[in-house]
């Protein structure tokens, strides 16, 4: 190769590795094991130790068969269980494809690789059985006199597997002999099934017959663990155009460390920092020390069948384990307000809203100030209260609903006008103002729905200054992507709103699970005189500054997961695991898990990085990250993320409100990556149904990797509110009746009923949809 070939190389192999990887492909011999030696090289033993406990699954693709398996298996189990802690879910990231993929290996319960299974077709096995009974029946002198032949067999049922010749010298004549016997044989019987790859063994060439090649491999490896196979990295030894790994390594994502095709663009030598090539293991420990690797929750190649199957056991792994963990909170609530089945009893389950049963509701002495406030209307139609069909709910449309039944639908589109928002303030303030009034007369607030009634207004406060802060965000980091920390003090409207929210957030956390909470009036109080001043403050501002737009991103009309119970027990989850630690930060991302880091300080007083993380309007929307290439994204070639406040840990928890294909968890996880931070784990309020599958499987989207799930995905107590998608059906996210949010969906019904709405808003259209 030419010196200007050598620099084109050099340049391609540098920029494949600035794409991110999320799995590793190894051969084995020469490329993990000491030189001269069938033995894995201790450091290459820690290195998979390090990648296991990083999340990243580990392919073996090697010619070797089970009883070589066996050998390597032998070096390395002892030493990852023992001195490097892998524990018995780390070890199930490791498959092996034996026989250059001819048998899948994979571990089940604690014993490594012990199950198999075949991924080649009976018709190549009795193709390659065929060979064998022919080139016997030749006995061909000069082939036994230079090379020794040799089998692989399964030992359940001795099916030959490969058939090697292995070469007394490297002698290329005797090299051609030995390839034009095997291509003759091939030839004169039609065996085109199988194939011909070279490797070497105690430095003598041999040559391989089999079923399968480890390009072949590497598509079995695709849909085994649902990556693509442009994501993994392949690294082997005989990159040479005739060697056993060439058809691997052929890409440019695939690396020899040693013998080369001399190609430019793919199979490339291993550099060092002084341009010098490594060899052998110092080479693959070298370029994995290099390399982008980081887990996925994004399976994009996932195979469907298999996956629905493993899905579908682990959702129901979810439901017996959300069970037994909730019992002990909703034992707390039972006891704290009197009820039969704890938390399902105080907060509705598909809203999220504090709840009264219709009965209670006319218990309730009418003089309560409280239950006056919430029973505020105008002609029957409840201001910040609506019905379902046997409880109040404390939240109305006047206030905590007011952009869905008010906002328009403008050409298919909502439109949040000026007049909107400004009206939003209006009946926020009044709201406010009436709930001081309220609390301000005095009364004995001694009965378990009184207390209903308290954590009602706190929702509803709550509900304010997560508008409020989403609005800053916008306002302030719109064109930005934006890693903030609220803890400081770097923006003073946002700092005071989260001051407002910690103080709400932990006051609801008090009265639903600290045990024989006492009613807290004067807190709520200072609460709302706080809210006060923060809402007027802006309100202030917005009119001064006026600007007739659509508001809908800086006002969010709804959150599809907007149960606090639910939130706080999901981080109290990850929380209750990290006891002994505070090495971390939190961060939630915009907009549904704005909420959970509040939550997390709540739970954990000593952690000082709450962050959020947003990204700016070049990256945001549903569909254009469905359509993100997680390979090459890299958030500085998207303006960077600007940080603002002091950031201390390079170690953070993300928090969301929901996950389904996961490409939107994974974006966020890649550009903190960029910036050198490490998502160390992920905590989920809710996880996707088995119901919504279809949708994982859409073009350009990708399924949620249950392998993660309860370890490096945690919470996921609760079943996502969405609809299951019938395959008749084919507009976009939405059932044959037109709904995706079963929530919403209530809610909308709810504010129908309640008669406060606007023509042309959301709610009228639905109501015209259901009359049709």
């Amino acid at each position: 190769m030419n010196d200007f070939n050598i620099e084109i190389m050099k340049h391609n192999y540098l920029k494949s590795l600035e794409q991110k990887y999320n799995a590793v492909c190894f051969d084995i011999d020469g490329t993990l094991t000491k030189q001269n030696s069938r033995e894995i090289d201790e450091r290459a033993v820690k290195m998979i130790a390090d990648l296991l406990k990083a999340k990243i699954p580990i392919v073996f693709i090697t010619g070797r068969g089970s009883t070589g398996l066996k050998h390597m298996i032998n070096d390395i189990q002892f030493k990852l269980l023992n001195l490097y802690n892998i524990d018995n879910i780390e070890l199930k990231r490791i498959y092996a494809l034996a026989n250059d993929g001819a048998r899948l290996f994979y571990t089940s319960h604690n014993q490594m690789l012990n199950e198999c299974i075949y991924t080649v077709s009976d018709d190549k096995l009795c193709q390659l059985k065929k060979f064998d009974d022919e080139m016997l029946k030749t006995q061909n002198d000069k082939i036994n006199n230079i090379c020794k032949i040799t089998y692989s067999n399964d030992s359940t049922n001795n099916k030959i597997l490969n058939v090697r010749f292995v070469l007394q010298d490297n002698n290329d004549d005797n090299v051609k002999l030995v390839m034009d016997f095997i291509e003759n044989l091939i030839k004169d019987y039609n065996l085109n099934g199988l194939n011909i790859t070279r490797g070497k063994y105690k430095e003598n060439n041999v040559i391989q017959v089999g079923t399968t090649s480890k390009d072949i491999a590497i598509e079995t490896a695709e849909k085994l663990i649902g990556v693509p196979k442009n994501s993994m990295m392949r690294i082997g030894d005989c990159g040479d155009i005739i060697g056993n790994d060439y058809a691997m390594l052929n890409c440019e994502q695939g690396y020899s460390v040693d013998r080369t095709c001399n190609s430019v663009d793919g199979c490339f030598p291993i550099f060092d920092d002084n341009n010098r090539i490594l060899k052998g293991v110092d080479a693959t420990l070298f370029l994995i020390k290099k390399a982008k690797l980081l887990p996925t929750i994004c399976l994009e190649n996932a195979d469907k069948k298999t996956y629905i199957k493993n899905y579908a056991k682990t959702e129901y792994a979810i439901s017996e384990g959300k069970c037994k963990y909730l019992t002990m909170y909703n034992q707390i609530i039972k006891d704290n307000f009197n009820t039969p089945n704890g938390m399902d009893d105080v907060f509705d389950c598909s809203s999220g809203s504090i709840k009264i049963p219709m009965y209670e509701w006319e218990i309730l002495d009418f003089n309560n100030p409280l239950k006056k406030l919430f029973a505020m209307n105008d002609s029957g139609s409840l201001f910040y209260t609506l019905r379902d069909n046997f409880n109040y709910l404390l939240r109305g449309s006047k206030n905590y609903y007011y952009f869905l039944a008010n906002r328009q639908v403008i050409d298919g589109k909502d439109y949040t006008s000026w007049e909107n928002v400004k009206e939003w303030y209006e009946n926020n303030i009044f709201f406010i103002d009436n709930s001081l009034k309220a609390l301000n007369i005095k009364y004995n607030y001694s009965d378990i729905t009184s207390k209903k009634l308290f954590l009602g207004l706190l929702d509803n406060i709550r509900n304010i200054v997560l508008i409020l802060i989403n609005h800053k965000l916008v306002q302030y980091y719109n064109d930005k992507n934006v890693l903030l920390n609220i803890n400081s003090c770097e923006n003073a409207d946002i700092s005071n709103l989260y001051n407002v929210l910690y103080l709400t957030e932990n006051l609801m956390s008090k009265i639903c699970f600290e045990k024989k909470s006492l009613m807290r009036a004067e807190e709520i109080k200072q609460i709302f005189s706080l809210t006060n001043s923060c809402i007027n403050k802006d309100f202030f501002e917005f009119l001064a500054a006026f600007q007739e737009k659509d508001y809908s991103k800086e006002y969010r009309t709804y959150r599809e997961i907007d149960n606090f119970a639910e939130n706080y027990l999901t981080v109290k989850i990850d929380s209750d695991k990290k006891k002994e630690t505070n090495n971390f930060g939190v961060c939630g991302m915009c907009y549904g898990g704005l909420e959970l880091p509040i939550i997390y300080k709540v739970i954990n007083n000593s952690i000082t990085d709450i962050l959020l993380f947003n990204f700016g309007k070049n990256i945001s929307g549903y569909r254009n990250k469905q359509l993100v290439d997680l390979r090459r994204f890299n958030i500085n070639n998207f303006g960077g993320i600007t940080k603002v406040g002091n950031i201390q840990n390079d170690n953070i928890i993300l928090l969301d409100d929901n996950v389904l294909t996961g490409k939107t968890m994974q974006l966020a996880i890649n550009s903190l990556y960029d910036i050198g931070i490490n998502v160390t784990n992920i905590n989920i309020v809710r996880y996707p149904g088995i119901n919504r599958v279809n949708q994982m499987f859409m073009k350009n989207h990708g399924a949620v990797d249950y392998n993660l799930f309860f370890e490096y995905v945690t919470g996921l107590c609760f079943q996502s509110p969405y609809s299951w998608v019938d395959e008749m059906e084919d507009i976009s996210y939405l059932d044959s009746l037109g709904v995706f949010d079963l929530n919403r969906e209530k809610i909308i019904e709810c504010l129908i009923k309640n008669h406060d709405y606007k023509k042309d808003s959301e709610v009228s259209v639905s109501k015209r949809r259901l009359r049709k």
